[in-house]
């Protein structure tokens, strides 16, 4: 049986997540993104941008790392919230990205994970969270909805790689209720870090 640990992410880890970034994208947005966008996702140019934001030591942001055997097989990055639609409704906390690679998924690291963000932003002093969602992603909307979240009334879009496409956002009024609630359906890993 697969050893599983989370554990805060590194500068050295930032190709590794670029890789499962795209590889989960092409993965999770099949069908929701043309297949031309999905493979003309630069590797080089995300992992530039993993390594800005993990060596950025940026105040308020953590991201973490899921790892089967010792490999990295998802991430999950959380921050202070910026979005101008969402501060004024009270969400100071916002769950940037979580990705884990299909092979992995369901088995209780994807809650593990948000149980990390739920108690990092809390040991930073946000309360409340919010998450962007894309409108016609189900299998993510009722990840989020299982953990507690609920849609806020705030839609908006999300232009990525070209693509122009509708998203909503989900929320915790109450970032306990988030811990709560992935803790109890995380699989045991080891809090590594």
């Amino acid at each position: 049986m697969p050893e599983y640990c989370l554990r805060p992410a590194a500068v050295r880890d930032a190709r590794s997540i670029a890789e499962i970034n795209v590889m989960a994208w092409r993965e999770t947005y099949a069908g929701l993104m043309p297949a031309e966008a999905l493979a003309a996702i630069d590797l080089n140019a995300w992992t530039r941008r993993w390594l800005e934001r993990i060596g950025s030591g940026e105040s308020g942001q953590a991201v973490f790392v899921a790892l089967e055997d010792g490999v990295p097989v998802g991430f999950a990055r959380c921050t202070r919230q910026t979005n101008p639609k969402l501060v004024p409704l009270g969400f100071n906390g916002e769950i940037a990205s979580i990705y884990l690679l299909r092979r992995v998924q369901r088995q209780g690291l994807g809650k593990g994970l948000m149980a990390r963000l739920a108690e990092y932003l809390m040991s930073v002093g946000c309360a409340s969270a919010a998450v962007w969602v894309l409108r016609d992603a189900a299998k993510a909307r009722g990840f989020y909805e299982a953990l507690g979240a609920a849609p806020v009334g705030v839609e908006g879009v999300w232009e990525v790689e070209g693509v122009v496409l509708p998203d909503l956002a989900y929320g915790w009024r109450d970032l306990r209720i988030l811990a709560e609630a992935a803790v109890a359906g995380a699989r045991k890993a080891s809090p590594i870090g």
